[in-house]
């Protein structure tokens, strides 16, 4: 297995890629090659959000405005109904005092069923702790066991990548060209890495084009075609790695 110190895509899992588009830019794309998020769509949304925020506190300035208005205008409203209330009150104070001395016997009978509620929760936890704590210990287990195994993926993981020596390129090609000319790998290898390629076009009524490698260096490789390339829409896409 190789290091990877470059890649135009990076493969997150079966269906997700994750590409950079431009310099400090990336896309995240799915296996079709359409962009899931990118650099520039979360930048959108946060202006959208900003711009949709100060329209919302003018909305909310104006709310609070007509509802001073309203304050003002039924403020007489108001004053003559608490005054209304007070002589409702007044009046019915004896019936009030009688509702209060009700509320506060049920309190007291409401209370010792309470208490002898938490008198039985506490036995029922009493009873189980031992049944609790079995489950803590349990769950404490699993957990050193999970970390154990996650440790250990992370672990594979950088190995793999530390032994990870692979370059990915794609290349356009110019209308009538009959090779790459030198496609730079971005780096240098400690050795003449294996390379290979393809000539593909986006355009399917493109005639299919044989090719090689021609040349090979630690930095670069050119690729030479069978035939001229008719059209501009062909790109050499190329491979090179360490071979292990």
């Amino acid at each position: 297995m190789a290091k990877v110190f470059r890649t135009e895509t990076l493969s997150l899992s079966d269906n997700i890629r994750l590409a950079s588009s431009e310099a400090g830019a990336f896309e995240i794309t799915n296996a079709g090659g359409s962009t899931l998020m990118s650099k520039a769509t979360i930048e959108s949304d946060i202006s959208s959000l900003h711009a949709q925020r100060g329209v919302d506190e003018g909305t909310t300035d104006s709310d609070v405005s007509s509802l001073a208005g309203d304050i003002s205008t039924n403020k007489g409203d108001l004053e003559s109904d608490v005054s209304s209330l007070q002589e409702l009150a007044s009046g019915n104070t004896g019936d009030l005092e009688s509702d209060v001395s009700s509320l506060q016997a049920q309190r007291d009978a409401d209370e010792g069923t309470t208490d002898s509620d938490v008198s039985s929760l506490a036995g029922d936890i009493f009873t189980n702790r031992g049944d609790l704590e079995s489950d803590v210990s349990s769950l404490q287990a699993q957990r050193d066991a999970d970390e154990g195994t996650t440790d250990s993926d992370v672990s594979s993981l950088a190995a793999m990548i530390a032994t990870n020596d692979v370059v990915a390129k794609s290349s356009a090609v110019t209308n009538g060209s009959d090779n790459s000319g030198s496609i730079a790998f971005g780096r240098e290898f400690a050795s003449t890495p294996v390379v290979v390629a393809l000539l593909k076009s986006s355009d399917a009524s493109d005639p299919i084009i044989a090719c090689m490698v021609s040349a090979v260096s630690t930095t670069a490789a050119t690729v030479t075609f069978a035939d001229t390339a008719p059209s501009a829409n062909y790109t050499v896409e190329l491979i090179a790695s360490i071979a292990g």
